[in-house]
């Protein structure tokens, strides 16, 4: 095997095991001397191009030629039109919702399911993330800016037959840029509104010439926040981060070696996600009225004004910084074994997210429900493959995986504050009283797995695979308040104080453990109709283990603990159902997709509730979370794209999503039946899950220019052809219901749209580059929930996620 062509495959953006096992299928393919002897494989290099190539390369060929629904966003779109964050991508490819919130919470979700809804640490995802061939569970590891990319894929449908963790509904993808041996630093600049300034530099080179290579990428990325607080000044939302990318990439004859090192650190005030527009608008479904209003409360019980009803005028009196900080270290080995190749992926990423802030607006310190939670988080992984040349009759990989994560939750919803006692009146609801959950989950999953593709002529490909995964769960609980000694209240006068708030005294679950063995798998057939048309299907089965209940938390019935909720929640299962059809018309010019999908969902992962009863025969309602027999997901995706001439590219991508409870009789009753006498569960069968938009359409263009030497007597910078270009992206967001379907008052979310633009030059070598860019041009600010209130909150909703608009220039170097 050439060593050369390996060097130039990953040169051109090849990623390091494909190189390898492109020079592995040429050097199989090539001819044996006369006589019988084998002949040394000749093996052509690879053409080099730019580091672009990676991307572009993985464009088409998820576009055109994998036969499942997927898009792709290149490193030229990243880079040119500032594509720095999750939100970001979501604008450009359809039924993706990254769901940013805090470095904990957020939750990427594809086809309108991620994370279960009530579930913490210990709850596995529908939506799997995924950095250079290694999975990553916990929300926190995707947090940071987008940086050192060479794109970013979108894979629809169950996965891990081929490898990795298994997910049912698909899975985001990040591939980075390898190390080169060919020198080269990119240094990046950024200034914008609300004081946004971001550096961001790429280097890459040699080390030990046509052996070991390097790169480096690094971040710091500092701007105000868009909410602000008149009482402090101080503004929420902000960006105070940095991050960098560390890699080294060793190759030899028929190995390489690339170890990758990432880190990302936050100090943000990122906790205000919920904000006022009025006093309590509940009307229960009798007909009745709580006893009285939220404002009428602070007014009666604290003597207090109110200070605001504008969301993003916000009056907090404990508003703090959430830290952040996340390692993530991996180890990719690639071996060749004859014709076949042999790859160990090793990774162990470490987590911290402390979180200091409160959302007690009006200048309140209830600390009632208001605070967040600390959380540590360790994950390992390891995963063996043996993989088979690529283009030939049967293809196939197979292997083994491993999977570790412990995550410790240091939780505190409640703490007391200055203006507790008042609110509850009860004089021992001391300021500082915090009520500490200290919940501990562990994950352990061995799995075996095999998927191939016999090709049986050239038009018709079958892909099987199958996957057996063994996992073992953990779960413990702990209550541990704090007490003051030396205080006219005794520890269960505290203890009282805290149960009378909603939190909970000194209990502790034990530990629990649950076993699990899940089987997923694939059947994917593909028809090359001619030179213009693949059609496909797919029918899948996931599986995804039961999840840990972070919250299950001793109940109460007049102020006596009673027991604790279920630690897990039940097995889900997945039957996924396809059928799509990839075109390309005019020499690749005019690219159409288009994917058909029903999903059932079985044992469905949500919040559920139940009805206690204590020996004196008063009952209680409690949430935990639990499953609903059956969600049905369905839809339609497309992707467009069309360079009707040189210079010119337009793209669209669109999704229909309905997520659809199919069986769900004992859902939680909504806020206005929780009236006295009241159901504690109500029926949701047959009716949409909530909070999505059942249409995202995304459009735009590319125009490049031309420009010659324009710029010419400037300097030696100035010396070279200049390509000015203009770049226009909208997303269109359908409507969304935010509210109960059973409940009598609804609220909906408007449909809106988010317009991106940006124009600049650059010179042909892409030496130098500028440009003026815009994002949600229109400065549309759409909320993310609704709620009614209570005669203990006010009516609320959830603040953008998408943020208000922004504009600033982008300055570039590459040497």
């Amino acid at each position: 095997m050439s060593l050369a062509s390996i060097l130039a495959g990953i040169a051109a953006g090849v990623p390091v095991g494909e190189a390898l096992a492109q020079a592995t299928a040429q050097q199989a393919a090539a001819p044996s001397q006369e006589g019988g002897a084998t002949a040394v494989a000749v093996i052509e290099d690879v053409q080099v191009t730019s580091s672009e190539a990676a991307g572009e390369k993985l464009l088409e060929k998820v576009l055109t030629k994998t036969p499942r629904s997927g898009n792709v966003v290149s490193e030229r779109a990243l880079e040119e039109q500032q594509v720095d964050t999750f939100t970001d991508i979501s604008r450009r490819v359809a039924g993706y919702r990254p769901n940013i919130s805090t470095a904990r919470q957020s939750r990427n979700s594809l086809r309108g399911v991620g994370v279960a809804a009530g579930g913490g640490t210990g709850s596995a995802s529908e939506t799997g993330y995924i950095v250079d061939n290694v999975y990553w569970n916990f929300a926190g590891f995707q947090w940071g800016d987008l940086i050192d990319l060479s794109s970013v894929e979108l894979a629809m449908g169950p996965t891990g037959t081929a490898g990795g963790k298994n997910t049912n509904a698909g899975s985001v993808i990040l591939h980075t840029q390898a190390p080169a041996f060919e020198p080269k630093t990119m240094v990046k600049s950024t200034f914008g509104n609300y004081n946004h300034f971001k550096q961001t530099i790429n280097t890459t080179g040699p080390l030990i010439e046509d052996a070991l290579a390097y790169r480096f990428a690094a971040y710091l990325d500092r701007g105000d926040g868009w909410i602000k607080d008149p009482h402090t000044g101080t503004t929420y939302l902000d960006t105070n981060r940095l991050g960098l990318h560390f890699q080294l990439l060793g190759v030899g004859d028929g190995w390489s070696d690339r170890v990758s090192f990432i880190y990302n650190a936050s100090n943000e005030h990122n906790d205000y996600l919920t904000g006022t527009i009025g006093d309590t608008s509940l009307v229960y479904a009798n007909g009745t009225l709580p006893s009285a209003t939220f404002f009428q409360n602070v007014i009666k019980k604290l003597g207090k004004p109110i200070w605001t009803i504008d969301p993003n005028t916000p009056y907090l009196s404990r508003g703090g910084r959430d830290p952040a900080h996340i390692f993530m270290l991996s180890n990719e080995l690639n071996y060749q074994i004859g014709e076949n190749m042999l790859t160990a992926i090793t990774a162990v990423g470490y987590g911290s997210f402390v979180n200091w802030g409160y959302s007690d607006n009006q200048l309140l310190q209830l600390g009632l429900g208001s605070g967040s939670m600390d959380t540590y988080v360790l994950q390992n992984s390891q995963e063996l493959r043996l993989s088979s040349p690529k283009e030939q009759e049967f293809e196939w990989t197979t292997g083994l995986y491993g999977f570790y994560e412990y995550a410790w939750d240091r939780m505190h919803h409640y703490d007391y504050g200055v203006d507790t006692a008042a609110w509850l009146g009860n004089p021992a609801a001391l300021p500082g009283l915090t009520p500490w959950w200290l919940n501990k989950s562990g994950d352990f999953q061995i799995a075996a797995y095999a998927q191939g593709t016999y090709h049986v002529d050239e038009k018709f490909s079958l892909t099987f695979g199958l996957r057996d995964s063994y996992e073992i769960r953990y779960s413990s609980n702990k209550f541990r308040p704090n007490y003051y000694f030396g205080v006219p209240y005794t520890v269960w006068q505290q203890e009282a104080a805290i149960v009378a708030g909603g939190g909970y005294g000194w209990s502790d679950s034990g530990g629990e453990t649950k076993y699990h063995n899940g089987v997923t798998a694939i059947v994917n057939p593909q028809y090359q109709v001619n030179d213009n048309i693949l059609v496909y299907g797919v029918v899948g089965r996931g599986d995804k283990p039961q999840s840990v209940n972070t919250q299950n938390r001793p109940f109460y019935i007049n102020g006596a603990a009673q027991s604790f909720t279920q630690g897990f929640s039940r097995p889900e299962v997945s039957w996924d159902y396809e059928l799509g059809a990839k075109t390309n018309w005019f020499d690749g010019a005019l690219i159409s997709n288009v994917n058909l999908y029903w999903n059932d969902l079985y044992d469905f992962q949500i919040t559920q509730t139940k009805t206690y009863t204590s020996s004196a025969g008063v009952t209680t309602n409690v949430s935990y979370l639990g499953n609903a027999p059956h969600v049905r997901v369905r839809g339609i995706e497309f992707v467009e794209r069309w360079t009707p001439f040189e210079g010119l590219t337009l793209n669209a991508s669109g999704a229909y999503n309905e997520v659809r409870y199919v069986d769900y009789k004992e859902s939680p009753s909504p806020t206005d039946w929780t009236f006295k006498g009241g159901p504690s569960t109500i029926s949701l069968s047959n009716t949409r899950v909530t909070g999505l938009p059942w249409w995202q359409v995304n459009g735009g263009f590319n125009y490049e220019h031309r420009l010659g030497n324009i710029l010419a007597g400037l300097g030696d910078w100035s010396d070279r052809p200049i390509t000015g270009f203009v770049y226009s992206n909208a997303s269109w967001f359908n409507k969304a219901q935010y509210t109960n379907p059973r409940s009598l008052v609804q609220y909906w979310q408007p449909a809106y749209v988010m317009l991106d633009a940006g124009l600049g030059l650059r010179t042909e070598d892409r030496k130098y580059s500028l440009t003026l860019w815009s994002k949600n041009l229109f400065n549309n600010r759409p909320w993310s929930s609704w709620t009614p209130g209570t005669s203990s909150a006010p009516t609320t909703v959830g603040i953008s996620t998408q943020g208000p608009r922004t504009f600033g220039v982008t300055s570039s170097i590459t040497f």
